[in-house]
């Protein structure tokens, strides 16, 4: 495992990464609003650019971030605004999410449980270099609650290096700002009492799998 400061590094360039594209659009077009040549595309490119800076932060704010939701203080994240979250992070790209409604699926997961589903969410969705769906899967068993998230799409792969990240036992040789998230998951997840599978299903299928104990994964 990493240490704490460098782990903290890494997520802080990993977080600036994914932000400093659609803040350089937004800015991009703000100068050309001075120049007073802000036509209706350039006007399209940042607004829409600065929709998805706060889609991203929103999305980061609870996965990576010490709040919990909108019921953080039980300490809870319900399905729903995870799905709103996750869809949201998503909306605009060549993935979609998709989560069918089950009986079987709790209403709310632990805080720390539900921000390893948003990273697993968004981990599956890197394996899909052509898009495609990202489907959610979620269920109270009697074991404790279940994770499973699909990736399928042409050319769906996880990359070696994503893999070696998602290692409990990776150090921080293997982890880097591309990776961090990957390893991050699973710290949050083997903190809660559960631990991140994975398995390539072929055909295009990437699939991660997480189980939390019922003291640690059992709300609804």
């Amino acid at each position: 495992m990493t240490s704490d400061i460098h782990l903290a590094q890494l997520l802080c360039s990993r977080l600036c990464h994914d932000l400093v594209g659609p803040a350089g659009a937004v800015n991009a077009g703000l100068e050309l609003a001075e120049d007073g040549d802000l036509d209706g595309d350039a006007l399209d490119l940042v607004t829409s650019s600065a929709a998805e800076i706060t889609r991203r932060l929103a999305f980061f704010r609870i996965a990576f971030g010490a709040a919990g939701g909108k019921a953080s203080a039980v300490g809870t994240l319900s399905l729903n605004e995870a799905r709103e979250l996750a869809g949201e992070m998503l909306a605009g790209g060549k993935t979609e999410l998709e989560w069918p409604d089950s009986s079987h699926a709790p209403d709310s997961l632990p805080a720390g449980v539900g921000k390893v589903l948003l990273l697993m969410i968004l981990l599956a969705s890197e394996c899909l270099p052509r898009g495609g769906p990202v489907t959610v899967h979620t269920a109270a068993l009697p074991e404790g609650a279940g994770l499973a998230v699909t990736a399928q799409g042409v050319g769906a792969v996880l990359k070696p290096d994503l893999a070696a990240a998602l290692d409990p036992d990776a150090t921080g040789d293997v982890v880097s700002a591309r990776t961090v998230h990957a390893h991050f998951a699973q710290v949050l997840a083997r903190a809660e009492g559960g631990r991140i599978e994975t398995s390539d299903e072929g055909d295009g299928e990437i699939r991660f799998m997480a189980l939390f104990p019922q003291d640690k994964g059992g709300q609804g």
